[in-house]
């Protein structure tokens, strides 16, 4: 019998890291008389890239295909552990990330969790993506090709097709917006999921979509569920954990929260840091598959059938790598569809450059700012390089490329300021903003238009009250910019 319950009362990088090339073999290892053998397929960060992300790797066609390669039947349990959708490269985002929620469904997953980037655009545009339905008003139209606006959101869209958990994540009246766990059963026995959400979760969120929501801390919420399950006799307990370290996770939140997380917990799946990780704290394992689709958790438990303890455990990291691999017809089927309708826009050449613009090079950061000054007539621009997501390689550059670079999309605001209040700002924003625009020092009583994305003019001290939109926003501006310079 294979089922799902959700919760009652809620709705080779690294030492240590086992990095595997290929796909994993669909076979149990030996286990002890009266044991059950029960494995965890993994996915983290995807991020809505349904297109491998570089050449031979990843893309939904063949993590689908890895994964039902490395399914044992009727023992198999998938699931991932958030950041699925947001910032993610056009042939998702455009469709407002439907067809990576579609691609997940296809995929199988038995449960998962919330990542910071399910919170992007709010509570409403969140629970529309778990339910279903056609996204309706002026933030579900995208323009096309010809500058048109329309409405790229498909009215049969049926939502996630599986539980999606979340127990340190609430709304403002305190209440918790998903159920904070799940149980699975397999071949006799059960396994517990918690799913818990980093707490810096408010830190990427526009102001208006953080004030929707509070943030537990992750090991406290984990612990408050641990008793709850072990009263329904489950004593195998995984963590879904949108928080991560870095390779090789010696160090970092996850590893942090992992040694104050209960005793009963035997595997985290971590996510958030798009690292490689699979070491073990104080007993318990932690994985995290790097992102965009590029490896999987495999993680292979021993479970006692009598005591319902996990008794061994063991994981890989394998890589979605292409060389041998068929990859899965539908799910090509879907991206082929995406990628073809929205072609004509991905695809539309605005100009060419001789030289690479990196994010590490800062040359980046330097034509975005000046894009958005003077598209928008603006005396002075602030960016955030931390907002660049993708560098553009020399040579003729396509609208896909800078949305890529510049994938959040966020809206352009602008203030007025005077010239020792700009000053401060400048300071205060420190290493986090690039500047285009008079070179200090700023006359003091001077009044100048600073023009900002709204989730950077969100962090500075400035009053809301003052910051109008502008008609264009952060990919709108680059490309006017791309299209009228970079000739």
């Amino acid at each position: 019998m294979i089922r799902l319950l959700t919760g009652a009362g809620a709705f080779a990088a690294a030492t240590g890291a086992a990095f595997f090339i290929g796909v994993a073999p669909a076979s149990a290892p030996d286990r002890p008389a009266g044991a059950v053998h029960v494995r965890l397929l993994g996915v983290n960060d995807l991020h809505g890239h349904l297109e491998p992300p570089r050449p031979g790797a990843g893309g939904v066609a063949w993590l689908g295909a890895h994964l039902d390669a490395a399914t044992l039947p009727g023992h198999t349990i998938r699931v991932n552990a958030g950041d699925m959708v947001g910032a993610s490269p056009l042939v998702s985002s455009w469709f407002h990330d439907e067809p990576a929620i579609e691609a997940a469904n296809r995929m199988g997953f038995d449960v998962g969790t919330l990542g910071n980037h399910e919170f992007d655009e709010g509570g409403d545009e969140l629970m529309r993506l778990l339910r279903g339905g056609r996204r309706v008003g002026p933030d579900a139209l995208k323009r096309n090709v010809t500058g048109r606006l329309v409405n790229t959101s498909d009215a049969g869209f049926g939502g996630t097709a599986f539980p999606v958990i979340a127990a340190n994540t609430f709304d403002r009246g305190g209440r918790l917006v998903l159920p904070p766990y799940a149980i699975a059963e397999r071949a006799g026995v059960r396994v517990g999921f918690i799913g818990v959400t980093t707490v810096r979760t408010p830190t990427w969120l526009l102001r208006r979509h953080a004030e929707e929501f509070r943030f537990s801390d992750v090991s406290d919420a984990v612990n408050r569920w641990v008793p709850v399950l072990r009263a329904k006799g489950i004593e195998a307990i995984v963590v879904l954990a949108h928080e991560g370290a870095a390779s090789p996770g010696t160090e970092g939140p996850v590893i942090d929260e992992t040694r104050e997380m209960h005793d009963a917990v035997d595997v985290v799946v971590a996510g958030h840091s798009h690292s490689l990780l699979n070491v073990r704290v104080d007993g318990k394992l932690v994985v995290e598959a790097m992102s965009y689709g590029t490896a999987y958790d495999l993680v292979d438990m021993t479970i006692d059938r009598d005591s319902g303890d996990v008794v061994a455990s063991s994981a890989e990291v394998p890589a979605t790598t292409h060389a041998g691999v068929d990859p899965d017809g539908e799910l090509a089927r879907l991206v082929a569809d995406r990628r073809e309708r929205v072609a004509p826009l991905a695809e539309r050449i605005l100009g060419s450059r001789d030289a690479p613009l990196t994010r590490a090079g800062g040359e980046l950061a330097r034509l975005v700012a000046d894009a958005q000054r003077v598209s928008t007539g603006a005396d002075i621009a602030l960016v955030s390089p931390a907002s660049l997501r993708a560098d553009i390689d020399a040579g003729p550059v396509a609208y896909e490329e800078l949305f890529a670079a510049q994938a959040f999309d966020h809206p352009l605001l602008s203030v007025r300021v005077t010239g020792a209040q700009l000053e401060r700002l400048i300071r205060a924003a420190g290493e986090r903003a690039t500047a285009s625009g008079p070179d200090p020092p700023l006359r003091p009583a001077a009044s100048y238009e600073l023009v900002a994305s709204e989730l950077l003019l969100d962090h500075l001290p400035l009053p809301p009250e003052r910051r109008p939109r502008h008609a264009r926003t952060e990919v709108e501006a680059l490309a006017a910019y791309t299209q009228a310079r970079l000739r």
